[in-house]
């Protein structure tokens, strides 16, 4: 299933993805989290074989790296108490992994997760040393995760194959959860999540422009971490002190690979403003951005230049009002799966719908005809008449995000920018999965100044949990 991502009146893409042989394919659940894939080809065919050896090679590679699989050979090389040759795989992350702990002085990592442990453990001397052979040699037996540097290795890996086997593939990017790398020639454009406004139909932080081999990987704990008196505390780990990451928010890197942009994205968050920038000052061919817990930004001298100001909106008024909506998509079998079609929109009490926050459909053919079967949205011809003039998909990089979990924001207006007047709606969650089932939510609404906790609505087949909120919005927002 192709299937276009529309970021409701608000376009990424340059002219160049307007053309008829490009063709993109969303999944869920791929090493917990979302993937997408963009190719201009000649044909429909030659798209989902590289789709199909694409899904190969994830697969392939995650029985390499995973740290929750038993059987992977990260997981039973740690099991081992001798010294092992490794995979070729496997002996290049470790090295990689080595050599960016090195760069950072230890602010990059693979032991970083046993630190939240013990704020005991100092970890400086090398872990491990690999050999010509692959040999690897343990100096230390702490617990070791490769999730911060392996995911940018298989989208590298992923690149190199497709680059290698299929010629008639002019462009071409994959997306895993927010972290991308493409190669092509055409003008490619992707957006930078607002960490402080993650909702997948928010407007990004900024937009970059990019050609030819480049990745762009993202690290921020605003999606992950826990809830600790009411301040969420970042998944990221400084191994040095065993303390959460405070000074960054969100990390944006842009490197020539992949592997080495997941793993600066995630040393740079450690290093902090002035280290973090030192850093990708002193590598040429590195940029990046970081959103600083006081909200500032701070970019490398080389960054492209920010559409707005160097500081971002506060976070405790127009980042936290307005009507928020989180869902999470069912997972068929518990496995990968192809992501369905949403539509999440608010309509008025004549049954009018008065604001579209979330559309994913696909729209060039044979998507139209799959269109219907969101049946209550399609009713209307004139939101019908808007999706058949989009054609569009966003490409976002962002912090990881679990398998399925997504989130919409209302802000108050309605679909032509003016502001919604205060009364009953229905809001309404419809999603249509090809060949499966069709699932509709509507609930009741009343915006009208008074808050709504959050609370649960029914799930279903296709909705594994559904929860809404609701701030007002000031009247000068």
């Amino acid at each position: 299933m192709r299937i276009f991502l529309a970021l409701y009146f608000y376009s990424l893409t340059s002219t160049s993805f307007l053309i008829a042989d490009e063709f993109n394919f969303l999944h869920e659940n791929v090493l917990g989290t979302s993937l997408e894939i963009s190719i201009v080809t000649d044909g429909a065919q030659s798209a989902e074989e590289v789709e199909s050896l694409t899904l190969l090679e994830i697969d392939r590679l995650a029985s390499v790296f995973s740290s929750h699989d038993s059987a992977s050979e990260l997981s039973q090389w740690q099991r081992s108490t001798k010294d092992e040759r490794v995979s070729q795989d496997l002996a290049e992350v470790l090295r990689q992994a080595e050599i960016w702990r090195s760069r950072s002085d230890g602010a990059f990592d693979v032991r970083a997760s046993t630190t939240a442990q013990s704020s005991a453990i100092t970890l400086r001397e090398a872990p491990y040393r690999v050999a010509d052979d692959n040999l690897v040699t343990r100096y230390d037996r702490q617990p070791i995760t490769l999730d911060a540097i392996a995911k940018g290795y298989i989208l590298d890996s992923v690149c190199i194959m497709v680059k290698e086997r299929f010629g008639n593939v002019s462009d071409f990017s994959i997306n895993i959860g927010g972290d991308v790398r493409r190669f092509g020639t055409a003008l490619f454009r992707i957006g930078i999540t607002d960490p402080l406004k993650p909702s997948e139909n928010a407007i990004p932080l900024t937009v970059i422009e990019t050609q030819g081999d480049t990745a762009v990987a993202t690290s921020g704990g605003y999606r992950r971490g826990d809830i600790v008196d009411g301040r969420r505390h970042s998944h990221i780990i400084d191994p040095r002190t065993a303390d959460s990451v405070v000074d960054v928010l969100s990390a944006t890197v842009i490197a020539p690979k992949a592997i080495d942009a997941d793993a600066a994205a995630t040393a740079i968050s450690v290093l902090g403003h002035e280290e973090g920038l030192a850093l990708i000052e002193s590598m040429p061919q590195y940029e990046c951005l970081l959103v600083l817990s006081n909200h500032h930004i701070a970019t490398s001298s080389g960054w492209p230049a920010l559409q707005d100001d160097n500081e971002i909106d506060e976070e405790d008024d127009k980042t936290k009002s307005g009507l928020i909506v989180n869902f999470t998509l069912n997972r068929p079998n518990g496995s990968r799966y192809r992501r369905p079609y949403v539509a999440i929109w608010l309509e008025d009490s004549d049954g009018f719908p008065v604001k579209t926050a979330l559309l994913w459909l696909q729209v060039e053919q044979p998507g139209p005809r799959w269109h219907r079967d969101l049946t209550r949205w399609y009713r209307n011809d004139r939101m019908r008449k808007v999706v058949e003039k989009t054609n569009m998909i966003g490409t976002i990089s962002g912090a990881t995000r679990g398998p399925g979990e997504y989130q919409a924001r209302f802000d108050g207006t309605d679909n032509e920018g003016n502001k919604l007047e205060n009364g009953k709606y229905t809001l309404c969650l419809e999603v249509a999965r090809e060949h499966g089932t069709y699932q509709i939510i509507r609930e009741p609404i009343a915006l009208d100044g008074n808050p709504i906790a959050k609370k649960s609505l029914k799930s279903n087949i296709e909705l594994s949990s559904v929860n809404i909120e609701y701030v007002p919005i000031a009247d000068d927002q």
